[in-house]
């Protein structure tokens, strides 16, 4: 392990040197991961422990392999890589970025029949200017002073200027590899949407396959910036899991900059209803700590993080000087939590899905700091809504998933968690369409990011106290979990449980290790078999684990507020669905 200062190496310096002198000792190999997913004390190693790594490699390639949004941080290799891509960079450089610039709304693959259109239009008049500008003898940019052909050649302009927007967009794309050289055309197909995507994925901008102003405005950035953007996210993560911290100014009045850079889209950093800050509230530690990693380590620019990295080739443990801590700080702290279910429509119409929620439900960790309940993160959730659930006869019926109300308690996480979808699961939503046939979704049963329950699975439990005085913790199928559907967490709903992030549950969940005392129950065994039938196939699940469980002792209490009851009906629908189907 070497000491780093000022972006100096200053020698090496052993794990009890650094502790003395109150460094913090960060782990920038390409052998890291969260504290949910080390190897324990006594040497136990989560299962799903191999598979992230091999996710933070980048191994599988293609778009699954983006796997940033649903938390699974890079290793550093991949920023070195990427750094150091000179081609790629070129081919950036090469295109003038300013025709994006112009662009005034979003497009979409839905976009594609209008966008065809434009095309044709701009074809049409274009023909129509040249021959005027030919029979005038004149250029045709000189129409736009006659006032016969003025507005029919704004009209061109207009649609030329969108049209070489786009196309501008495709040959960027096509630099990163996202779409072939042939069909950067100037057209809105699927191929489109599909490399829009990836640019997002790999970007740390919400998926929505959407071409908007956030992914417009990343895209004419420099090449090298989003990797540095890159670089600085993959550091963040590392500090968080080093320095313990968790306080990210969600719970006051917003993220800060890091080196004068927002590194989490908009979406991110704040739930609609809750902008102002909460009394008490923590500011942000998390990105005031990363910034100082990143000057310490000399991480200023693109050129010194591929200059330290070029020197560390495979990695390096680095003791550094980051600020303190605050003074609440514990090996097991007096936490809780609260979750504010937000605005409610309890009636199904309009679908919920089309309702956009002044308020929508947040989730808040506190910790009390003397006399003082503190909030230190505020974080955008999700509550239940209306789903499709299937009755013992087979039908399909729209019924409301409820989230419970009231006191209950974070007893146990499961990192890398599994689903095991009940009998009420439709079997069409375990199956993809894989043209010209069908295959199962194995990546939603998990373990792994696209799981059901994301990286992160905690349990809602109450306690019911028995005769004999003890404490039986039962589940009613609630929990805080992390979420393969990352655009779900801005507008949608959920089953029932209450959806993160998955970078914030992986950060829940290591700061609930951090600081609070717990015993390591490891993996949790289970035989989970269930056959999926789709058009004429049938497809064989077989779940050998739920997953690698902590105990938290004593148990985190968990308060879930009532929210707005905005509709007419104030309680839930009669015969509620269960959670989790």
């Amino acid at each position: 392990m070497q000491l780093v200062e000022g972006g100096k190496s200053k020698g090496a310096i052993c794990v009890a040197e650094a502790h003395a002198r109150g460094l913090t000792i960060i782990d920038l190999t390409d052998q890291w991961s969260p504290t949910l997913l080390q190897p324990t004390s006594d040497g136990l190693v989560p299962n799903f422990r191999a598979k992230y790594l091999e996710l933070a490699a980048e191994k599988d390639g293609g778009i699954d392999s983006l796997a940033e949004l649903y938390g699974i941080v890079p290793n550093l290799s991949i920023v070195q890589a990427r750094l150091a891509d000179d081609a790629r960079h070129a081919c950036h450089a090469a295109i003038d970025s300013s025709p994006i610039t112009k662009l005034d709304r979003a497009f979409s693959q839905g976009d594609k029949d209008k966008v065809a259109a434009m095309a044709n239009g701009r074809a049409w008049i274009g023909k129509q200017l040249q021959t005027e500008a030919e029979k005038q003898k004149i250029e045709v940019a000189a129409l736009e002073a006659d006032p016969k052909w003025h507005d029919k050649y704004i009209r061109w302009r207009t649609l030329d200027e969108t049209l070489q927007g786009i196309l501008t967009a495709q040959q960027k794309l096509a630099c990163e590899g996202f779409i072939a050289a042939k069909d950067v055309d100037g057209s809105f197909t699927w191929r489109m949407g599909l490399a829009v995507e990836s640019f997002q994925r790999r970007n740390f901008l919400m998926p929505t396959m959407v071409f908007d102003q956030e992914t417009r405005e990343a895209i004419v950035l420099d090449s090298r910036e989003l990797d540095f953007r890159l670089a600085l996210r993959v550091l963040r993560e590392r500090v968080v899991e080093a320095s313990g911290l968790i306080e990210d100014g969600t719970a006051a009045e917003g993220p800060k900059a890091i080196l004068g850079r927002m590194v989490d889209p908009p979406a991110m950093r704040s739930a609609r209803g809750h902008m102002s800050a909460l009394p008490n509230s923590a500011p942000d530690l998390v990105s005031t700590a990363t910034e100082a990693a990143a000057r310490e380590l000399g991480w200023t620019s693109p050129a010194t993080v591929l200059d330290f990295l070029d020197r560390n080739a495979g990695g390096t443990k680095v003791a550094i000087k980051l600020p303190a801590v605050p003074a609440y700080y514990s090996d097991h702290m007096d936490l809780s939590v609260e979750i504010d279910r937000g605005d409610i429509y309890y009636e199904n119409t309009p679908p919920a899905f089309k309702r956009i929620l002044p308020r929508r439900p947040t989730l808040v960790v506190y910790v009390q700091d003397g006399a003082t309940k503190r909030p230190l993160v505020r974080w955008p959730t999700t509550i239940g809504g209306w789903a499709d659930q299937r009755l013992p006869s087979g039908r399909l019926v729209q019924k409301w998933k409820e989230s419970d109300v009231g006191p209950r308690v974070y007893k146990e996480i499961t990192a890398g968690p599994t689903w095991l979808p009940p009998k009420t699961t439709p079997d069409k939503e375990l199956v993809k369409n894989t043209y010209p046939g069908y295959a199962l979704k194995s990546e939603v049963f998990g373990p792994g990011p696209r799981s059901a329950y994301g990286m992160v699975l905690i349990e809602h439990l109450y306690e019911n106290k028995l005769k004999d005085g003890t404490i039986r913790y039962d589940d009613n199928g609630i929990g805080t979990h992390g979420s393969s559907s990352v655009t779900s967490i801005v507008n949608g709903s959920s089953h029932g449980c209450h959806r993160l992030y998955n970078q914030l549950a992986t950060r829940l969940g290591d700061f609930l290790l951090q600081h609070r005392t717990h015993v390591v129950k490891g993996e949790a065994k289970v035989v989970y078999r269930r056959n999926v039938w789709h058009s004429g196939n049938a497809f064989k699940v077989e779940i050998e684990s739920r997953g690698f469980q902590y105990e938290l002792t004593p148990p985190v209490k968990v308060n879930v507020t009532e929210g707005r009851i905005l509709s007419k009906m104030k309680k839930p629908p009669r015969n509620s669905a269960p959670p989790r189907v």
